[in-house]
């Protein structure tokens, strides 16, 4: 065909024109520019802060070191000093108070870390402050746990633990308080408690006031999330005495044994935000009682009723009321009450 026919001289077909790229394309090509060299340096300086920064995190918050540490205070023995005021805080630990002969000492504080922290963290992981003074019989003792050295709080693979003993001849005002941690506390026979304040924010609270210690003043345990187990047997009772037992999140279980005569009279209460009251109160002779009982969202159940009349939000011993007795207020907001009351002439 000729070059310019427009029609195959043979069969008549149109001829189409020849394809082309369209024009929009070869301008976009002609105005493509090769990267700029500043723009380059960017992008390298960028990637290379990246992967510092990557690096670092690993480092610092990969448990690669091993740490066994442990720091150890004492308050040695002194002639005549038969009182102790205790102000005992922690950040992030589980607290362990007991009360032993320590010879030549008044009071040891022992704190131990184990676990594994970052390659860049020091294995130094918690600073003591520990301050005591004298003053008359008085031993006043300031103890702070400062545990957020190092990197800690950001490593779950360390465990912090205070064991703090206090010789049981002293007559003891205790305050211990720690933000992330379980506190438990153990008494022995002869101990005198002149007042005693447990609280955590994060964790629980187990506390035993066993037979013939002394409870002279109120007694406290707070949790904000946790759970608070309390046990009560056969306490002396020097004057009335308020004993609160209150947690946020989480339950309270509490039992009282007292076939000792009360000299006075014993306000106990206990108080839950969402969670369950598990309360039991066994008690003999010249110990009264009366529970009250309330909830929001929840049921009253009375599991156990012996020597005890009313109704499953009230309940009396049947000798009710006496010159010692329990009075027990117990109320939840969410959760249930289980009892169990048991009284013996």
């Amino acid at each position: 065909m000729d070059e310019d026919a427009k029609f195959c001289p043979t069969c008549g077909a149109p001829v189409a024109p020849p394809v082309t790229e369209p024009e929009r394309r070869r301008i976009v090509r002609e105005e493509r520019r090769p990267i700029g060299p500043v723009f380059t340096t960017l992008i390298i300086l960028l990637s290379v802060l990246l992967v510092i920064a990557a690096l670092t995190a690993v480092l610092t918050f990969l448990p690669v070191t091993k740490v066994d540490v442990s720091e150890s205070r004492n308050v040695l023995y002194q002639l005549g000093v038969d009182t102790i005021n205790l102000d005992f805080t922690a950040d992030v630990a589980s607290v362990n108070v007991s009360f032993e002969d320590l010879a030549d000492k008044l009071v040891t504080l022992n704190v131990s870390a184990t676990g594994r922290v970052g390659a860049l963290v020091s294995p130094d992981v918690f600073d003591i402050t520990f301050q005591n003074t004298t003053v008359d019989n008085v031993l006043t003792v300031t103890a702070d746990i400062d545990t957020v050295k190092g990197g800690w709080p950001w490593h779950s693979w360390l465990s912090i633990t205070c064991d703090l003993r206090i010789d049981p001849s002293l007559n003891a005002s205790l305050d211990v308080k720690t933000n992330t941690g379980r506190i438990v506390l153990d008494t022995q026979a002869g101990v005198v408690l002149n007042s005693l304040s447990l609280e955590t924010i994060t964790g629980g609270i187990k506390a035993d006031l066993v037979e013939d210690i002394v409870v002279a003043g109120d007694v406290s345990f707070k949790a904000t999330t946790g759970g608070v187990e309390f046990s009560w047997d056969n306490v002396i009772v020097e004057n009335d005495v308020l004993v609160n037992v209150e947690t946020t999140t989480g339950g309270v279980d509490v039992n009282v044994k007292q076939d000792e005569r009360l000299l006075r009279n014993v306000t106990l209460t206990a108080e839950v935000t969402t969670g369950g009251i598990d309360f039991a109160i066994d008690i003999e002779g010249d110990v009264g009682a009366k529970i009250e009982s309330s909830t929001t969202t929840g049921g009253i159940d009375v599991y156990r009723r012996v020597g005890f009349s009313g109704t499953s939000s009230l309940l009396q011993s049947d000798n009710y009321p006496v010159s010692g007795n329990f009075n027990v207020d117990l109320e939840t907001t969410t959760g249930g009450i289980d009892i169990n009351a048991k009284y013996m002439p």
